[in-house]
């Protein structure tokens, strides 16, 4: 099956991810990340945010499991992606990623995919671009 006959602009999926402190710890750990914004409550309560944020990071590996798993799945490899942090994460919130295809470049076999993070208050957090390359193995 073709890339055009497989994806359509408009098609869309959709993810999530709970924030746990052990998440933060997860990802201070993977990352090497342990900026006391993220780690210590004492640091954050005097900055701006009044309790500690998430890495990016959450969101970003949020946007490539929705990439990689689901839209376009297996075979998708990323050529180009950018990220925005438009609002903090916290601890306990529930992020919600929207994938949407918004071009098909069929010859090239290449699909630009927007990605919008939600808390649950619906209010976006995190906006991506990816241009990712489909590699079709059938």
């Amino acid at each position: 099956m073709s890339i055009n006959e497989r994806f359509q602009i408009g098609q869309t999926a959709e993810d999530h991810v709970i924030v746990t402190e052990k998440l933060i710890y997860e990802t201070a750990d993977f990352s090497g990340d342990y900026n006391p914004v993220h780690t210590s409550e004492d640091f954050a309560r005097k900055t701006k945010f009044k309790s500690r944020i998430a890495h990016s990071l959450i969101c970003e590996a949020l946007v490539s499991k929705l990439i990689g798993t689901q839209l376009p799945g297996a075979g998708a490899v990323f050529i180009n992606i950018s990220f925005a942090c438009l609002k903090p994460v916290y601890i306990g919130d529930e992020i919600k990623a929207i994938g949407t295809i918004k071009d098909i470049d069929v010859a090239r076999s290449i699909l630009d995919i927007q990605v919008a993070c939600f808390n649950e208050r619906e209010e976006v957090v995190v906006e991506s671009q990816a241009k990712v390359l489909y590699l079709d193995i059938e």
